[in-house]
């Protein structure tokens, strides 16, 4: 048997007859498929087009988040009104169902003033008198029937006038007495309502002449 060492100074054996066994080549490894041999080219077409769909979305998605707000303000706005008339609603129902009966002295307040005009008299001794007659109504007065009574109201401060003499009518005594007398000639021509609610409260001179 002959040992003769190969390239890498190893020994190998063999007999005389036969020839040398050369040493078995070592395999190679694979290239990794991350490495250069492995990669692919990138497509640019493709990178540009990832790219562009990606900002679509991105503009896409601010665009539908502002349609959503105004489409939740709107639902608010909407639900607020309905909520407001229906308080509305029932309040007006609730006060037609129950509403204030006053009873006799109790204080009502007080509503617009209504003008009867001027009035011109003559005094229980001769004289003349002319006065501008205003009313002060309650919130609960029928400015209708007050319309409806004007000439009764016209009458009765005539008469009334007709009753103080001109020497009465000169002091302010006298014409506080007289618009005292005046009320309450007012207040039985219009009544009461809503229970014993009085439709006039004052009477008020606008303008008072004596001749």
């Amino acid at each position: 048997m002959t040992v003769v060492p190969d390239a890498a100074g190893r020994r190998v054996g063999g007999t005389a007859a036969g020839p040398l066994e050369r040493p078995a080549a070592r395999p190679q490894a694979a290239p990794a498929a991350g490495g250069p041999a492995g990669r692919r080219k990138s497509d640019p077409s493709s990178d540009g087009a990832k790219g562009k769909g990606k900002g679509k979305g991105a503009a896409k998605a601010p665009e539908e988040e502002g349609g959503k707000k105004k489409g939740g303000k709107k639902k608010l706005l909407v639900i607020v009104a309905v909520v407001l008339v229906l308080v509305v609603g029932l309040y007006m129902v609730k006060f037609r169902k129950h509403p204030v009966v006053y009873k006799a002295g109790q204080p009502v307040p007080i509503g617009k003033v209504a003008s009867i005009g001027t009035i011109t008299a003559n005094t229980s001794d001769g004289h003349l008198v002319q006065a501008g007659i205003d009313l002060q109504l309650t919130v609960v007065a029928n400015a209708k029937q007050e319309s409806q009574d004007a000439p009764q109201l016209t009458n009765a401060a005539i008469q009334d006038l007709a009753n103080w003499t001109y020497a009465q009518l000169l002091t302010d005594a006298g014409r506080v007495g007289l618009q005292h007398q005046l009320l309450a000639s007012f207040q039985k021509i219009l009544g009461t309502t809503d229970g014993a609610a009085e439709q006039v409260t004052a009477v008020y001179f606008t303008s008072f002449i004596l001749q």
